[in-house]
């Protein structure tokens, strides 16, 4: 049989239709020449002046990313920065036996609900003061113009990393001190290391309201070591927040230790810059002197008295030209005249820039709420021959109690706040309860005795359960407080001063702390009908006057009072807080609602009933159950017959 014949291949043919014409990319620039250009440059090979070789797969960071902040640092992101600073290599062998354990994802939530006690206090205090000669800063190492730029960053590098393994064996040779989130980019301490050596007179910026956890002693010493002739100067901000006695307790303090220092308020002076561009009619003697009537039997020395008066800003800058050396320290550019450098540092948020911007008159230097607003260190000329320069905010290593200091004193952001209820107990311990009522119109329900509590001072718990339901700040589902958004408002408050607490200065005979009724009775001035708000005021004046009180004292008749959400009670009733937010938010005990509603305990009666079968009597009934009691009745009544 002849095989098959193959059939024959199709014949190509150009289809049907116009020809397609290639178009050209108008995009000149191509995305892919662009991702071929860097990657070009991540694996270049750099040649060093010595000759060796180097090549790098990573990254070139920007410049606005290399100084970005890092004050905290999971145990695995600490090995891998301290692995760069070392310039050392390692491989992972994903076939070993090796597990990473996170020891940082625990906070301390639980040691911070509970409050310190006066001995605990004094004995943690004890043993800070021995270890604060540790708390240091890095240094930056000895160069001159002979010295590469290769050279400067290995040294830049093993110091920054020797200072590191210090501050480690610091804390891990002493557990029980608590050592505050520091500043670990090494980026950042280089920006403070060119402010100090070019500055002639350094200028350290502190928070009024806890001076001594913003000022770092080390600081200081770094300044003498580099140039003697150099000077230093403690500027206290916001010193409109603190009372006549308080700023007298506290000039004592610094003068009896030999600090040089001044107190100021840049926010004051702002608002009479703003004033007075505005050609408004104001009265500066009477805005810069609040606060400075004198007491009778007030009895203070005359330098004390002058130490104690907030500076304006023209006293404020013939303070730094006296406090400055008479020549400039840095020798000028050929051609030029001597320029005198003062340098302002300290931590974010305590007002650096804003002090820049009063000094010069007008908004030079961007100013935010939020720390780290300054990434650079920028120089501002404030006239001819004075040049300021404003650092960033460097956190420095210090002591203290529990982590929710930092937060409650402005230093750690709270927008980026994981744990609320450490900072929230440091408020609702400092602020009394009466005043956090008064400011926020609600009323705070404290556990009883026989709950735990002590029926006075609030948990941070009950402050926040309070203020959300009061304003329905209320979670999904069940409907319970959204306790982590009311912490953001009341936190925040805290940081801008309309919730203040001032920390007082140690005893100045043997350094120990004040007790915690000595830091009560330091605050107690600030917690007074005067200090509230001007809409607050009015409301709580118009309640009081509706109750025939006169004088009006806020520990001893906010309970009688209804304002806001707060409803006033009796002596022999408390008080309640109105809720917004449906029936789950005026629920403070999901067990007690439940008892009420399911075992109707409230409604308990006893009572003696029979039996079912025993209530029928004579009442005749179905003939399947009576039947035989029907039976029972009919013989005994023929029995009768």
């Amino acid at each position: 049989m002849p095989p098959k014949e193959r059939p024959q291949p199709k014949k190509w043919k150009p289809p049907k239709g116009p020809k397609p014409t290639q178009r050209k990319n108008k995009n000149t620039i191509g995305l892919g020449k662009a991702i071929q250009s860097a990657r070009k440059q991540e694996n270049s090979i750099e040649y060093l002046p010595d000759g060796e070789m180097r090549f790098t797969t990573e990254k070139h960071e920007a410049n606005w990313v290399k100084l970005r902040s890092v004050t905290q640092e999971s145990a695995l992101d600490e090995f891998l920065s301290t692995a760069e600073l070392a310039n050392k290599d390692f491989t992972a062998d994903r076939h070993s036996n090796v597990k990473i354990i996170r020891m940082d994802s625990n906070t301390d939530a639980r040691t911070q609900a509970v409050g310190m006690t006066n001995a605990q206090k004094e004995l943690l205090n004890a043993k800070q003061r021995e270890h604060a000669k540790d708390l240091i800063v890095p240094r930056r190492p000895y160069w001159d113009e002979f010295t590469t730029k290769y050279e400067l960053q290995r040294q830049e590098g093993e110091a920054f990393l020797e200072w590191r393994r210090k501050l480690a064996e610091l804390q891990e040779s002493n557990e029980d001190l608590l050592l505050t989130p520091f500043e670990r980019n090494i980026e950042v301490w280089k920006q403070l290391w060119r402010v100090v050596e070019r500055s002639d007179l350094v200028v350290q910026i502190v928070d009024a309201r806890d001076p001594l956890l913003f000022r770092s002693v080390d600081l200081e010493r770094y300044v003498k070591e580099l140039d003697e002739r150099k000077a230093n100067l403690l500027l206290v901000n916001k010193a409109d927040l603190l009372t006549r006695k308080q700023r007298i307790v506290w000039a004592k303090y610094f003068v009896s230790k030999g600090i040089s220092f001044t107190f100021y308020s840049a926010l004051r002076a702002n608002q009479l810059l703003e004033m007075e561009n505005e050609d408004a009619e104001l009265d500066k003697d009477e805005i810069v002197t609040i606060d400075d009537e004198i007491t009778e039997g007030e009895n203070i020395d005359d330098e004390i008295k002058e130490k104690i008066t907030i500076l304006s800003i023209d006293e404020l800058e013939d303070l730094f030209l006296s406090k400055a050396p008479a020549q400039p320290l840095t020798e000028p550019l050929p051609g030029k005249e001597p320029i005198l450098q003062i340098g302002l540092v300290g931590y974010p948020n305590v007002g650096k820039s804003s002090t820049i911007n009063s000094l010069v008159g007008a908004k030079k230097v961007s100013v935010s709420s939020t720390p780290g607003k300054t990434k650079h260190f920028q120089t501002i000329m404030l006239s001819d021959s004075v040049m300021l320069c404003d650092c960033p905010g460097l956190v420095f290593p210090n002591f203290a109690y529990n982590k929710g200091e930092l937060v409650c004193n402005g230093v750690l952001p709270i927008d980026q706040l994981r744990d609320f209820v450490g900072p929230s107990n440091l408020v609702a311990q400092r602020v009394p309860k009466y005043y956090l009522e008064a400011v926020y119109g609600i009323h705070i329900q404290t556990r009883t005795k026989d709950e735990g509590g002590d029926g006075v001072t609030p948990t941070g718990q009950e402050l926040l359960v309070s203020y959300a339901r009061a304003r329905g700040y209320m979670t999904q589902g069940f409907g319970s407080a959204d306790e982590s958004r009311a912490s953001r408002y009341i936190l925040k408050d805290y940081v801008n001063g309309k919730l203040l607490y001032i920390n007082p200065p140690p005893h100045i005979e043997d350094d120990t702390p004040y007790s915690i009724e000595e830091c009560k009775d330091f605050n107690k001035d600030l917690y007074t009908f005067e200090r509230l708000p001007e809409s607050r005021k009015e409301q709580i004046r118009e309640a009081a006057k509706n109750k025939g009180i006169e004088v009006i004292d806020l520990s001893r008749d906010l309970n009688k009072l209804t304002f806001s959400a707060h409803t006033g009670g009796n002596d022999n009733k408390e008080a309640k807080s109105v809720t917004h937010g449906g029936k789950q938010a005026a629920l403070y005990n999901a067990a007690e609602d439940l008892d009420n509603e399911f075992f109707k305990m409230n409604s308990v009666e006893g009572r003696l009933t029979n039996p079912f079968h025993k209530q029928m009597g004579g009442a005749a009934g179905s003939k399947k159950h009576n039947k035989k009691n029907k039976k029972g009745k009919k013989k005994a009544a023929m029995m009768a017959d």
